[in-house]
This record gives structure tokens, sequence and C-alpha cells, in this order.
């Protein structure tokens, strides 16, 4: 018998139940039913991950699991904080489909075939939260920023490889800069590969470099970005956007420390540490057939995760005043910000996180008289387009059905194509990456809505973007 839940068109935005045990407990998460029934975890740490993809803190063996199906956050009393993570059959709290909840001891949820329950753990304590409040250039006091810190120092030192995922500007290269700054290459090369700039039929020039006369415009020897690296750290950004063909030749080279340049045939040997970035998860793209699993693990021999600014709004007080100081010219006082205006900032949604915070800070500061930010200068920052006049107006739902939702259909595509191509600053391979469209596709929507023109200015979508 199935035991797919009643379908619900109602998203569970916050769900709590009654604190069961009083004290420093921690919640467990317990597979209670389905083809893992027995498997279990405890949140010691403040984060952890349920899915079918072997490096989840939870692996369940449910074909109908997603690789990354929930995202679990650690809340006092034993409470947990699930968020689905995008699952294909999604996640069930009764007759609810769960986007994201706060759930307490006696609480049950399903996942595809397997029933999971949240109990209170007395019998084991939570993790001690680290006090340091920053690394580097990272700052941040919530438990989770702070225990990214711990792990981040303990890793510095070591010679092992690191995948650090986040959303785009969280600052993930200030978190790699910060564990080459503390590890024993820190006084050699710190070299940054942003893979979203590479064509594709360069990628394997760019990172292993080519001899003379390798193909044809090769009028002289390259030295590709790892020899460049030779005794310091290569920082590859976004690197699930590697394509698929290059990604063998990168896992030899990592794991046989060498590489021979493109139309050459010496074998050139390279001490380099990788740190590796992507706003993806690589999990995903590995169930996609757009990423080798193999060189997943080599890349992910360390993993962290760096929470976008929406889960941790407490640190945003901080983190403007050091923007503040940063901006402020030699001899300057910083800004200031007003209590409401650093109230304000805490409710926003920020999609753009770190980034986009201190870009409106920055500006804010700029504008604001008496050097005092207050919310009249943050107004209008931080909300996104709001469309044209047109696209505010109701829709139009005169006619048939089928004209009625036709007209629709263009007014929300070229509201969203406008809308991306400004928050991309007009770069068509960024948009297609945050849209997950191929390029080609959009392309050639842009084109279908009048928003395109080939190497001209139309929206900043030229063939050069």
């Amino acid at each position: 018998m199935s035991t797919e839940p009643k379908r619900s068109d109602v998203a569970v935005t916050e769900v709590q139940r009654r604190e069961t045990t009083p004290g420093a407990v921690v919640g467990r998460i317990v597979a209670v039913a389905g083809p893992s029934q027995g498997a279990a975890i405890a949140l010691v740490r403040t984060q952890a991950t349920v899915g079918r993809h072997p490096t989840n803190d939870l692996v369940l063996a449910d074909p109908r699991v997603s690789a990354v199906h929930l995202e679990l956050t650690r809340r006092a009393g034993g409470r947990v904080l699930v968020r689905d993570a995008g699952s294909t059959n999604g996640s069930w709290f009764g007759d609810h489909r769960l986007i994201e909840a706060e759930l307490g001891p006696g609480a049950t949820l399903r996942v595809g075939e397997t029933l999971l329950a949240i109990e209170a753990d007395e019998r084991v304590a939570p993790s001690e939260v680290p006090t340091v409040t920053r690394f580097a250039g990272l700052i941040g006091s919530t438990p989770s920023m702070r225990e990214l810190f711990a792990v981040l120092a303990r890793i510095a030192a070591k010679p092992l490889s690191l995948l650090i995922q986040g959303e785009t500007g969280t600052g993930k290269e200030e978190a790699a800069r910060a564990v080459h700054a503390h590890s024993p290459r820190k006084d050699a090369s710190f070299t940054v590969l942003d893979a979203t700039t590479i064509p594709a039929t360069l990628a394997e020039s760019v990172l292993f470099g080519h001899e003379r006369g390798a193909f044809t415009g090769a009028d002289a020897r390259y030295v590709g970005a790892f020899e460049r690296a030779n005794g310091g750290t290569l920082f590859i950004d976004e690197v699930g956007e590697l394509p698929l063909s290059l990604q063998p030749k990168l896992l030899r080279v990592l794991e046989r420390r060498e590489l021979t340049r493109v139309g050459g045939k010496e074998i050139v040997s390279v001490d380099v540490r990788v740190v590796a970035a992507t706003h993806r998860d690589l999990r995903l793209e590995i169930e996609a057939n757009r990423f080798r699993e193999d060189l997943y693990f080599r890349l992910a021999q360390v993993r962290v995760v760096l929470p976008p600014l929406r889960d941790r709004p407490e640190d945003i007080p901080e983190l403007a005043r050091h923007f503040l100081m940063q901006a402020a010219l030699p001899g300057e006082q910083p800004a200031s910000l007003e209590e409401d205006a650093s109230a304000e900032l805490t409710r926003r949604p920020l999609p753009g996180n770190v980034r986009e915070l201190r870009n409106i800070l920055v500006r804010a500061a700029a504008l604001s008289e008496d050097n005092v930010i207050r919310v009249r200068d943050i107004a209008g920052e931080g909300y996104g387009f709001r469309g044209s006049e047109a696209e505010r107006n109701p829709l139009d739902l005169g006619g048939t059905f089928s004209e009625a939702k036709q007209r629709a259909i263009e007014r929300f595509e070229r509201a969203y194509l406008e809308t991306m191509l400004r928050r991309c600053g007009g770069n068509l391979s960024r948009a297609a990456r945050e849209a997950d469209l191929a390029r080609h596709h959009l392309r050639d929507l842009l084109k279908k809505r009048g928003l395109y023109e080939s190497g001209g200015e139309s929206g900043g979508t030229g063939e050069s973007a």
C-alpha cells in the first residue's frame, strides 16, 4: 500500500509543538518507518542535512528521497527548523506540503516512503559553540557562523581540499582567502579562477596551460592556473560550471599532482591546495549527471556551507559597522546607522546577502546627511525591480481562456527577464545560471520578447556578455 500522503496546496511556513523536555537537550531525527527504519541522527551541531546521497548527515536508502532532501537547523529545547531543500517528491507534514517549519518533539513528517519523527535526546549534549566571532574577513556571532569559523580554523593548516557552498554574495571567496591566510601556504600565491568566465573550448588550456602551436592562435607557451598557483592555493569559483568533459582531467591532476600542458609531452609536477566554491549543491548536480561524483569527493574532503544572511539577521548590525568603517575615507569618521534603519535592514530579504548589504550601506553612507544613515536613506534599496506601470496593472482577463493565458505568460516572461538582466548587470551567462536555463534558451527567450540584439546594447545582452 502506498504511503503517499494526501496532496494539499497549503504550504506550512511555521509549525511549533510544545517543548516536552526542559533543559539543554537536542533534537533527534529518527526514521520510524520506511526503507531506512531505525536510522537516526542527534543534532549536536547547528546544522545537518537529510537525503539519499552518502554525504548527508542522515542517509536514507529511499529511492523516492532526493539526493539532498531536508536541511535541519538545531533550535532550543529539542526543536528543529526543517527546510525542504527543493526535493522532487516534497516533504509532508500531515496533509500539508512542508516548505519550512519549526517542529518540536512529537512531530512527524514524511519524505518519500520514509516517516521521520522528532524526539528530544537527553543523552546527548549540544556541542559547545565557539566564542570567536571573526575569522579573517568573515564576521558573525550566530552559532552557525561561530561553528563555521572553528571548522575553517581547524582545517586551514591541513592539506585538504575544501568545497565551500553558499548562495551568491555569502562570502565564499572571503572564506577561501581566510583559509589561505591561516595556512602554511599564506606567503605563497592565492590564485583565483572564475569558472563562469572560461569558454568551454579553452577550459583545459586555462587550467593546465598549453604549448606553442597546440591549436590555432597558440602563438606562445601559456602557463595555466595550476602552475601559477604552484606552492600556494588555487581558488576555483563556481566549480560546478566546468565542462563535464574536463572534469576527469581535473580529477587526475588532483590525484597525481602532475599535469601535461595542452599540446605538450612534458609532465609538470604541481603542489597546489585547491579550494572550490559553488552556489549550487553539487550533490544535486551529480543526480542530474552534470557533475562527476568521484570529482565531488576529491574536492569535498571537507565541505562547509555559508548560511544566507536571512538565516542570521542578528549579524547585520555588526556587519553594518564593519562595512561603514571600510567605506570611510582616511581620517574621516565612519557613518553611523540609526536604530530604525538597522532594524529595517534586518527585516529585508537581501537576496544578494552580504554583498548586497555592503552595497546598500556604501551608497547610503555617501548620500546621507550629517553622516547618519536613516530609514529614508535606504528606502527603495534592497527590494529589487518593482516593474513598470503596465506590469503593476491587473491582468487582462478578457477573451478566451487561451488568449488570457497567453497574455499572462508574455507579461510574466518580459517582467522576469528584465528583472533578471538588471540583477545580473546585463551579463547573459550569469543570468542563465541564476535562471537555471541553458544560455541558448535564455537568448531565444530574450529575442522572442524583443530584449536581445546580437552585439548590441539591448538590455546589455550582446554576445560579449
